[in-house]
């Protein structure tokens, strides 16, 4: 008798305690793979300076990262959907490792080009909080957007954290050695801890979701928490509200990689020194972790469409602001705009999976989340490399920041229209 109540004790307490396991793990790895990520902003400056790159050839190595994001993704989905996280994620990590090793050891475009675009892009598919979110789902239902959200904050603690740290990498060691010290996280603690403890579902350690919340028990909720039902991806292909969503995901993805990438750059095009311009990329991850838990929450309060617009209105006036720094004499300028970016940014790594498992979870889920990131990774290619390129040909950043507010206010209403009558 004893023992039975041991057990059962045992299992009480894995059913309330694992599921924060599932969401800690998610938001260590998106904390890591967005950090490293973002770090380019400050291995821009750096290699530009070495090797006397235009900062569109420069840049073009992270466009053709997400190029190779945008085409690993449907495949990445389909490995979710068939092996799960503790094969996809930990097989991720160590691609983007090699990358940032590849990267580490190079002296030509080529080589530059097939770390940071073809590995560090092929890895970072399987990371992102798309992958995320299609295992994060089975475990929640009702409290889907809070995980989801509070995984993403992981997002603004790890550039907060990564991105300072490699600007202090590169002035103490090089930027080279900072390449390989980002590879050993990268292989030695996200990939080990995915493979270890990651589930893909709650019922594979007989729990059940919403950490066995009883009002999320019945049958329905359950086969769709188990992936059972929901649409296939051909038909999901088929509807408009794929599509409306679609556009509306690449219109947001690209004004904030423009602005996450290029936030630096121009920054100290206006006379700040280059450690202040990371410590405000820094600075725009410190406000983000907080704001992905509040946006999550908020989506399950007021809904996804307020939520939406209500983030993309702060990330316009995020860029205004930034638009406006022109010398260091503006320097409140630069305590100004991280908040309202934080919010932006939270608003689309948190959301857009969110919605997107509301309209389209199911058995398929991972296949279709994987097309739809195709979208978000065509976003943050299209985004770094349309700012460097329109940099290049009018020296400044004010025409392509004027772009990503026109493409802020399109996906307001792309988004909108997507989550229009839905089914609730």
């Amino acid at each position: 008798m004893y023992a039975v109540k041991t057990e059962i004790a045992a299992s009480r307490a894995l059913q309330r305690y694992y599921p924060w396991v599932v969401i800690g793990i998610a938001f260590l790895t998106v904390a890591v793979a967005f950090g490293t990520r973002n770090a380019f902003a400050v291995f821009l400056v750096a290699v530009i300076e070495e090797f006397r790159w235009s900062r569109g050839l420069a840049s073009g190595a992270l466009m053709l990262g997400s190029v190779m994001w945008t085409l690993s993704a449907p495949v990445i989905g389909i490995l979710l959907d068939r092996l799960g996280p503790r094969i996809v994620l930990p097989g991720g990590a160590l691609i983007m490792a090699t990358g940032f090793v590849i990267s580490g050891f190079a002296h030509s475009v080529v080589a530059f080009y097939i770390g940071m675009g073809v590995f560090m892009g092929v890895g970072f598919a399987a990371l992102p909080m798309t992958s995320q979110a299609t295992f994060l789902s089975n475990w929640f239902i009702r409290k889907r957007g809070m995980a989801i959200g509070t995984a993403a904050s992981g997002i603004g603690l790890g550039i907060l954290l990564v991105v300072p740290w490699t600007q202090w990498l590169i002035a103490a060691y090089g930027w080279r050695a900072a390449f390989f010290i980002l590879a050993g996280i990268l292989a030695m603690v996200v990939a080990p801890l995915n493979y270890f403890f990651q589930r893909k579902r709650p019922d594979e350690m007989n729990l059940k979701p919403d950490f066995g919340d009883p009002a999320t028990r019945d049958a329905a909720a359950h086969a769709k928490a188990a992936g059972v039902g929901g649409p296939s991806l051909r038909e999901t292909l088929r509807t408009w509200r794929f599509w409306a969503f679609a556009v509306g995901v690449l219109a947001g993805a690209i004004p904030l990689h423009m602005v996450l990438i290029h936030q630096v750059a121009a920054v100290s095009d206006a006379g700040f020194s280059k450690e202040l311009a990371a410590f405000g990329l820094g600075l725009i991850g410190l406000f983000t972790a907080p704001a992905m838990i509040f946006m999550g929450l908020l989506a399950d309060r007021i809904g996804r469409q307020w939520s939406y617009l209500l983030g993309s209105v702060s990330l316009m006036a995020g860029i205004f602001l930034l638009m406006m720094i022109t010398d260091v004499s503006r320097s409140w300028l630069f305590y100004a705009f991280p908040p309202f970016i934080a919010v932006g940014f939270s608003s689309r790594q948190s959301l857009y999976p969110t919605i997107a498992a509301d309209l389209f979870h199911g058995k398929s889920f991972g296949a279709i989340i994987g097309a739809i990131s195709l979208f978000i990774g065509a976003g943050a290619g299209i985004g770094p490399w349309l700012g460097g390129v329109i940099h290049d040909w009018t020296g400044s950043y004010r025409e392509a920041f004027w772009i990503a507010q026109a493409l802020t206010f399109v996906s307001v209403v792309f988004i909108w229209l997507a989550e229009s009558r839905r089914h609730k």
